[in-house]
């Protein structure tokens, strides 16, 4: 029972407090206040902004163009090499063992080539994506600055919202704004 009274008395003692610091923070009678406004919030899909930009697309435009020659080489060494394995499997039994051995070890030296030439462009995509984004980030994340502080928004939320009103979403508009940029 004493055990009770006692978490009894500390929660009265508990609202106790609450309620003089309550009453501490209320203003004095002769002091005006200024109503509080309620925060103006605003919501992004950054996905949707990196996916339908129009910077989005000058920027696999210019991957593309970078990489093409490099692509464009490296399918014609897969044909051939795909087209020496196809004579070594159709004529293996045809050739001498001198020739085929020659063949296969040519088909081995390709193959490894290949490989390494592929994950050097791999590399080097995958470099160039990282820095092409980096890039487009910060031109989104600078129009969406421009554009919550030209409408008057207090927070903008991106990645992280689980949930949002629609009312909410600008997307449609810092897209907008992102069209009209040259």
């Amino acid at each position: 029972m004493p055990a009770r009274r006692t978490m009894a008395c500390f929660a009265v003692a508990m609202c106790a407090s609450l309620v003089s610091l309550a009453a501490m923070a209320q203003p004095s009678a002769g002091v005006a206040q200024k109503p509080t406004e309620a925060p103006r919030i605003g919501v992004v899909d950054l996905t949707r902004l990196v996916n339908e930009s129009p910077q989005a697309q000058q920027a696999k435009d210019h991957m593309a163009k970078r990489f093409a020659k490099r692509k464009t080489a490296l399918e014609q060494a897969a044909h051939t090499l795909q087209v020496k394995m196809d004579r070594l499997k159709d004529n293996a039994d045809k050739m001498s063992d001198a020739q085929r051995d020659k063949l296969s070890s040519d088909v081995r030296d390709s193959q490894h080539d290949l490989a390494l030439k592929q994950s050097r462009y791999n590399d080097d995509v995958s470099d160039a994506e990282t820095e092409e984004l980096k890039q487009l980030r910060a031109d989104l994340r600078s129009e969406i600055n421009a554009y919550a502080k030209a409408h008057d928004y207090d927070v903008i939320l991106g990645d992280s919202v689980l949930y949002a009103n629609p009312k909410l979403d600008i997307t449609d508009q810092v897209l907008a704004r992102l069209s009209k940029r040259p």
